[in-house]
This record gives C-alpha cells, sequence and structure tokens, in this order.
C-alpha cells in the first residue's frame, strides 16, 4: 500500500478518516485485534504520511482535538483508561454489529 507524504492529500475529513481506516486495516492484519491505543495510531500515522495526526486535526480545523475528532465521526468506538489523554479505539463496523460506515445501525431485514 502506497501512502501518501503531503497535507494537501488531505483537503477533507473523509480523507483523513479512511487514512485512519486503513491503518487500522493493517494493524488488525498484524495484531488480530480491532483494538488500537491513540498513542499507537498517532505512531502508525507518521510512519505511514509522515505527518501529525494531531496536528493535522488542529490545523485542518477538524475539531478541537484528535479525541472530539474521532468521536463525532461515528465511526470509532472509544476505550477510556484511567487517564484522560490515553485511550484505546477501534473501527465501531468490527466491535460494533450491524453498523453502517456512517456509524448508523444497519436496518434489519423482515422476512
Amino acid at each position: 500500500m502506497a501512502f501518501p507524504q503531503s497535507l494537501s492529500t488531505f483537503s477533507s475529513m473523509n480523507q483523513v478518516l479512511e487514512a485512519i481506516e486503513d491503518l487500522f486495516a493493517a494493524e488488525l492484519e498484524r495484531t488480530g485485534s480491532p483494538w488500537m491505543s491513540s498513542h499507537r495510531l498517532g505512531e502508525l500515522f507518521v510512519a505511514a504520511y509522515g505527518l501529525d495526526l494531531k496536528r493535522l486535526i488542529e490545523q485542518r480545523g477538524y475539531g478541537k482535538d484528535l479525541r472530539y475528532f474521532l468521536t463525532s465521526s461515528r465511526r470509532f468506538s472509544i476505550y477510556n483508561y484511567h487517564q484522560p489523554e490515553k485511550y484505546y479505539l477501534a473501527p465501531l463496523r468490527l466491535v460494533v454489529p450491524n453498523v453502517l460506515k456512517s456509524g448508523w445501525l444497519a436496518p434489519k431485514l423482515r422476512h
């Protein structure tokens, strides 16, 4: 998978979210767990894109911080740790059944 190295590559929130989801997919394949620490996500983002994820979110005005950005996207589940700056996250669709990519529950089909 080739990763872009330019801030201009991330001109929309959706592009940032898709890049994060790609990192989760690669890490899931490597570890077998859908959960990742926010610190690890930041490390992977720097390694893949050469950009600080928290700074990118702030510079683009996508939210007050990374946690808010991820929560408001409705694509990620967040597990709080004892310290507010430490938390784990996972793609919502992997840890909650029947969740669409939009973050909404999929309608149940009736037979």
